[in-house]
């Protein structure tokens, strides 16, 4: 896990076994060039002078997590074989024949082997850069991931647990702000302050082995699938469920509760959960050793307790200044109510001044949400938020505008309190901020990403690798054990006023694309592939083209095995493997419960990627649902209003000097630095 961890990171990091071995160094760098990663010269020198069981398990190891994340440890076959000049050369006649017999077969039935040669052509991949590293730089990733105070990648999650149970020596940054990963070590066993009721919860919740972020319980009953309106138990609801804790893990709960604020407002927020747990601790066995935690059962159980957000309520209800006050309590609920206290037309001036007055308490997270938030309050439109931990977003009632001068003021107020925290921190002298960097986002929800090759920030603009390439050959591989399942890889055109579909029940060839192959029940290792001519599609008045994955069974993508989509940048389409990994762009493990993702959005124009990796709704068939695919894209085809740029520049004007000169900064902000790592941005974004 190591060497992976390291890999992930950029570098290469073995200890020297004292001998040379240069070959199996050399054979092991000309293997990493297959996927796309090309070692430095100080990278060969450190693998050279390893000891052969360090180079043997790194080799393993690594292999091993890049054939996974690629899509690479099977024998992938596509329907038609030698797609896509096969492809090409048939009739969308002789085509639909094919693949009608395929459906009669149930997927028994394939075409003709392909027996043309593929000619070989050079690639111009672009490289993935690694480089050598040391034990305090290997230490410092585990540094890093605590130290945010954002959610993290479920990958991510996975590097600190490995951390907690590695036996290396952590490095503990002053504080761990969020409260996830904080309650991620204590649910490990590590000593770290926990100190309200809902961090006890997160911690039994973790030890259970459910989501640590607390996400709603799902409903008991669902939809059979996609298809269906027959309902039958929810196979997710038993994640939610808490196992039965030994003696020594109730009393270290109870214990933990115990050295909390035991605020019953707080505890009366999750109560069902709480009442479900209080069931298999059985706190009364245990009333005179942690007294305060039985009552905390007690109230909730036989008790009326109000919560701080009723208590504000009816404050807010006695009057709008004793309201006022009770909610400035809690600066960040403060934030957050901003929007609705300015609609309610009672001393606006006030609340911004209470705004003010606490705004050096309110986190940096909150003052970013709430800098987007009132971006988009100026007009009248669809508002929308991704909820904690969801992978689509949630339609919210529209609202009248507000004025834009007081949009303005409080922007100003959000933009202040963030330089003044700023201007505490370390001097940065001349700073020179890459004006690419305002395609990049602030991350947001990274807990609900898939596993990816190359973590992105959804709706970050990615340039191509290779700027020769002239196709995107978009590609979904999969493991069907039984026999029973059924994917389909869709590529949506869209133009002014203009759709273009290539999928199993669009095009399957044509001038802007070609569709490997429709694949239903067939054992073994799958694949479909669709070729994106850009230069083509472009010229035929297209702008965007949507990639999605659908499961036509109606089943979650998650149920699917080794389910991975990517996309590849190539020159020459019909020359070399049908698979090349070196020209991978990116790749997504499938992982989600809907039947529907959309993974990315090409910009034929600027030639960018926009990752998304959002699900969707409704029956998983590709013409079903044009228009809520359009609304899905459009607020990520759209620059962010406060981007990484934005951060960054703050920081400039708080801590230095802007410049527009890169040449005359001593400090550059480069677009790669960014790009290439949320963490990198999340440490910037402060607490």
């Amino acid at each position: 896990m190591k060497n992976v961890i390291q890999l992930r990171n950029g570098f290469v990091n073995l200890p020297r076994g004292g001998e040379s071995n240069r070959t199996m160094a050399m054979s092991i760098a000309s293997e990493l060039l297959q996927f796309g990663y090309m070692l430095d010269s100080e990278a060969i020198s450190n693998l050279e002078s390893a000891s052969r069981e360090d180079l043997v398990k790194f080799h393993k190891e690594s292999l091993e997590w890049l054939k996974k994340m690629t899509g690479s440890n099977r024998s992938y076959v596509p329907f038609w074989k030698g797609f896509p000049e096969q492809v090409m050369e048939m009739s969308e006649c002789e085509l639909w024949f094919h693949q009608i017999v395929h459906y009669m077969s149930n997927g028994s039935y394939e075409p003709n082997e392909w027996t043309k040669e593929r000619p070989t052509a050079f690639e111009n991949s672009k490289y993935t850069i690694i480089t050598v590293g040391d034990e305090e730089k290997f230490l410092s990733i585990f540094t890093d991931l605590v130290s945010v105070n954002q959610s993290i990648t479920p990958d991510d999650m996975e590097v600190v647990k490995w951390f907690i149970s590695s036996g290396q020596k952590l490095i503990f940054p002053e504080s761990i702000p969020f409260k996830e990963n904080l309650c991620t070590l204590a649910a490990m066993g590590l000593e770290v302050p926990v100190r309200t009721t809902t961090d006890v919860l997160r911690i039994a919740v973790s030890l259970s082995g459910g989501d640590i972020s607390l996400p709603r319980v799902p409903p008991s009953r669902v939809r059979a699938n996609s298809w269906s309106s027959r309902k039958v138990d929810n196979p997710r609801r038993e994640a939610f469920k808490f196992k039965k804790f030994n003696r020594k893990e109730r009393k270290y709960i109870l214990g933990l509760l115990e050295r909390t604020n035991c605020d019953p407002r707080e505890f009366v927020l999750k109560d069902t959960r709480w009442v479900r747990l209080g069931e298999i601790l059985h706190p009364g066995e245990y009333s005179k050793q942690f007294p305060k935690a039985f009552g905390l059962f007690n109230a909730i159980r036989n008790g009326k307790v109000t919560s701080w957000y009723g208590e504000v309520d009816r404050a807010f209800k006695e009057s709008f200044s004793t309201g006022l006050d009770k909610i400035s309590e809690r600066p960040g609920e403060l934030m957050r109510r901003l929007d609705w206290m300015i609609r309610k037309g009672e001393n606006g001036s006030r609340v911004l001044e209470k705004v003010r007055e606490c705004s050096d308490r309110i986190s940096n997270k909150v003052l970013y949400e709430a800098h987007t938030h009132f971006e988009k309050r100026s007009t009248q439109r669809e508002r929308s938020i991704m909820i904690k931990g969801a992978r689509k977003k949630t339609t919210l009632p529209d609202l009248a505008p507000l004025n834009a001068s007081l949009i303005d003021e409080i922007q100003r107020g959000i933009a202040d309190a963030l330089s003044v925290k700023f201007s505490k921190l370390e001097h940065l002298g001349k700073v020179w901020v890459d004006e690419e960097l305002k395609k990049v986002p602030l991350p947001a929800n990274m807990r609900s990403l898939n596993s990816s090759l190359k973590p992105t920030i959804r709706g970050e603009r990615s340039p191509l690798g290779n700027k020769d390439s002239k196709v995107i050959r978009a590609f979904v591989h999969w493991y069907d054990e039984d026999g029973d399942r059924d994917l389909d890889l869709s590529a949506t055109f869209f133009g002014m006023g203009k759709v273009h579909r290539i999928a199993w029940n669009g095009s399957h060839t044509g001038s802007v694309g070609c569709h490997s192959g429709d694949i239903r029940h067939r054992k073994g290792a799958c694949a479909e592939y669709v070729d994106i001519d850009m230069g083509i599609a472009l010229r035929e008045g297209f702008k965007y083209v949507v990639l999605d994955v659908r499961n036509f069974n109606g089943g979650s993508l998650h149920e699917i095995t080794d389910c991975v989509f990517g996309y590849m940048e190539r020159e020459h389409p019909e020359s070399n493997d049908t698979f090349l990994p070196s020209t991978l762009a990116n790749t997504v493990r499938m992982q989600s419960e809907s039947s529907t993702t959309i993974i990315a959005v090409l910009d034929l124009e600027s030639r960018e990627y926009i990752f998304l990796d959002i699900d969707q709704s409704g029956i998983p068939v590709a013409s079903a649902n044009i228009d809520e695919v359009l609304d899905a894209i459009k607020p990520y085809t759209e620059l962010p209003k406060f981007s990484v740029y934005d951060l960054l520049k703050m920081h400039a004007n708080a801590r230095g000097e802007q410049v527009m000169n890169r040449e005359d900064a001593n400090v550059k902000l480069r677009f790669e630095d960014f790009a290439s790592s949320y963490i990198e941005i999340l440490k910037w974004m402060g607490v």
